[in-house]
């Protein structure tokens, strides 16, 4: 039958490869596709959880981190409706032109129509389907909506409510399906409140894909006072408030995961969690998703955060979980991408993918089940007008062309803290990574946002013509 985990029961030394920490390995094949929860957290620090050593307070993570698989080298892309972007499509953004900062209250584009969602896919497959939160991929037009891209059921904010906190009354972003909700509160928890809700009402008859996008930690400053109360050993209030914001998250999760126990669901689920990006951290340029309190995250050892190419903009904090399929305490170092999810959890549900366009996501489920490589040879990480980064095994180039320009060269495996650049002692590296990058480039469509700005009479720095190969 079609499965994400295609293997039979394989002796423990098979599972004892490179890049993976041994762990049991159980029998991975499954008589039913299980119910998919997906859980994106906004601009989490990589070291702000329990599971990586964080001493604020994540319980329901550190549980499901047990419990699963925790993957250490997990790329996503360094803005949050990119991140989006990749996941649904099982494609680098820079296919359809979403390579450029996050979509905005103010733009008029969307994730192209074009494009066929993992919504899409596994309603096809006979999911039913749900997408609770903040959307970020289109709201000047119906048809870039949630209801419009597979998705049964939307409840939640299009274009990323600003502040924590929903009101009651005049103008706002927050929908149920295609129309206003006149629901009052606080962000996380009306969103947590309606995935209990909905988890609660689910009658099995089919399998549900529900996922939540939580605006929390990025919006930390309406966190409820008793979380805030609870940190008082933290002095710098903007940390404390994020800190509370972090296990009011954690909070929101653990009611997710106790609504799915109570439906006897969860034995049968396979839950993903992740940030869509690295955490906010003070830097020169802004972050380019809109007015957002000032950065308190904490990235660890990795350099920078959000809208960054170096590690700490672009690897995140992720974990998947999925009873009898994937071996409690497995941890990937294996270098994964968010898009590899969206092939992932379509092998699982033995949904049929079309091979045109072709998907830069590959499988992994075998890598999650502890007993096998990833078949990823390179990473595209960013490409765009006037930057790019790419990691190919152990090196990581970096490029940016905007004055002044600049050449990185990073040995990750070595050197995670992208502390030396290695571009003048490797240069054949250089060469050929380069080399991989302009491939990319090539094919690259036209961003929307640089079109948009345009098109409204703004000054862009360039928008050079690609050459032909």
């Amino acid at each position: 039958m079609p499965h994400v985990f295609r293997a039979s029961i394989l002796i423990r030394s098979l599972a004892c490869v490179a890049g993976l920490v041994c762990a049991p390995v159980e029998d991975v094949t499954a008589a039913a596709p299980p119910d998919i929860v997906y859980v994106l957290a906004d601009d989490l620090g990589w070291h702000d959880v329990g599971f990586h050593g964080s001493g604020l307070r994540t319980p329901a993570l550190d549980r499901l981190a047990r419990e699963g698989a925790v993957m250490n080298a997990f790329y996503s892309q360094a803005f949050s409706s990119q991140t989006r972007a990749a996941l649904l499509t099982g494609r680098y953004p820079m296919r359809y032109g979403l390579q450029t900062l996050s979509i905005t209250a103010g733009s008029d584009y969307g994730l192209p129509v074009a494009e066929r969602t993992l919504a899409d896919v596994l309603h096809d497959a006979g999911y039913r389907t749900a997408f609770l939160g903040n959307w970020l991929l289109g709201h000047a037009r119906p048809e870039f909506r949630p209801t419009h891209r597979g998705f049964d059921v939307f409840y939640g904010s299009l274009a990323g409510n600003p502040d924590g906190i929903v009101a009651g009354k005049g103008r706002r972003d927050w929908w149920r399906n295609d129309r206003p909700a006149r629901d009052a509160g606080n962000v996380t928890e009306l969103v947590a409140r309606e995935a209990e809700a909905l988890i609660g009402r689910h009658d099995g008859t089919r399998p549900l894909f529900l996922m939540v996008a939580f605006n929390t930690p990025s919006q930390y400053l309406r966190v409820p006072r008793p979380l805030f109360d609870s940190y008082a050993d933290i002095a710098d209030d903007t940390r404390r408030s994020y800190a509370a914001a972090v296990t009011q998250l954690d909070e929101a999760v653990g009611r997710i995961v106790a609504s799915l126990d109570r439906q006897g669901m969860l034995a049968d689920t396979l839950f993903v969690f992740q940030s869509d990006n690295g955490g906010a951290i003070p830097m020169r340029f802004a972050t380019g998703d809109g007015d957002v309190p000032r950065p308190a995250a904490d990235n660890g050892a990795f350099r920078e955060g959000k809208g960054s190419l170096y590690e700490g903009g672009l690897r995140t904090v992720a974990l998947a979980r999925w009873p009898g399929h994937i071996p409690p305490g497995t941890v990937v170092t294996a270098p994964l991408h968010v898009t590899d999810l969206f092939t992932t959890i379509a092998a699982t549900a033995g949904a049929t993918l079309a091979t045109d366009p072709p998907l830069d996501g590959v499988d992994v489920g075998a890598v999650l089940a502890g007993h096998g490589r990833t078949p990823r040879k390179e990473l595209l990480l960013d490409v765009e007008d006037f930057q790019g980064a790419i990691r190919v095994g152990q090196w990581k180039l970096i490029v940016r062309a905007a004055l002044p320009t600049r050449v990185e060269l990073f040995d990750i495996d070595n050197d995670p803290g992208e502390a030396v650049n290695e571009a003048s002692n490797y240069p054949d590296r250089v060469r050929e990574l380069l080399g991989r990058l302009n491939d990319y480039a090539y094919d690259m469509a036209p961003a929307h946002y640089l079109d948009a700005r345009i098109e409204a009479g703004e000054r862009v720095f360039w928008r050079p013509n690609v050459p032909q190969r």
